[in-house]
């Protein structure tokens, strides 16, 4: 009687790993077989500053959530390079990284998806992805008209760079920066 009921507890265990463990397996490789190969790779998460908890965001920060949403793929140096970011128009300018532009992007305008420079700083891997900046011609660098309209409102900050004849905005979508996302310069870099 005891070796029946040992038996029998030895085939519910079976019967529980192989028929429910299969189950499980089978789950789980359908929902693999749904997902695309980008939602399995590993998304380095940016970390969104206090604004993020508010139960309602400003206009500009959704604008930025947006940008910052459209900007995850420039984390792959190699990725920017194949899209156009390919000219490393300053060098390493300190508290800012290098700034490579997309030349056909250079005009006029501000677009909101299409900044026309991608900030890169060196690591210890490659090219770490910092910052987006946006350039905006002016017909007449030496009287330059007001600021361009960039986000909603009026927390981004405009800088005339006299040496280029644009307005130029930094948005630092995937580092932070204690002066501020829209701040020039970032003191944590070198």
């Amino acid at each position: 009687m005891k070796n029946v009921r040992q038996n029998d507890r030895l085939f519910r265990l079976i019967k529980f790993v192989v028929v429910d463990g299969f189950l499980v397996l089978l789950a789980l490789s359908l929902f693999l077989i749904s997902c695309t190969q980008e939602e399995l790779s590993p998304q380095e998460d940016i970390p969104l500053t206090s604004h993020a908890v508010k139960a309602e965001l400003e206009p500009w920060e959704k604008e930025v959530v947006r940008l910052t949403k459209k900007m995850r793929r420039f984390h792959n140096f190699k990725v920017a390079l194949a899209q156009g970011y390919d000219v490393d128009l300053s060098g390493y300018v300190p508290q800012m990284g290098h700034h490579y532009g997309k030349q056909e992007l250079i005009d006029d305008l501000f677009e909101l998806e299409k900044p026309e420079v991608l900030l890169y700083v060196p690591d210890g891997e490659g090219m770490k992805f910092v910052a987006v900046e946006y350039l905006v011609t002016v017909p007449d660098p030496e009287n330059p008209p007001a600021a361009p309209e960039g986000f909603t409102g009026s927390e981004d900050e405009w800088f005339f760079n006299p040496a280029i004849g644009m307005w130029t905005l930094h948005v630092w979508v995937a580092m932070e920066n204690s002066d501020g996302i829209f701040a020039a310069h970032n003191p944590a870099l070198p």
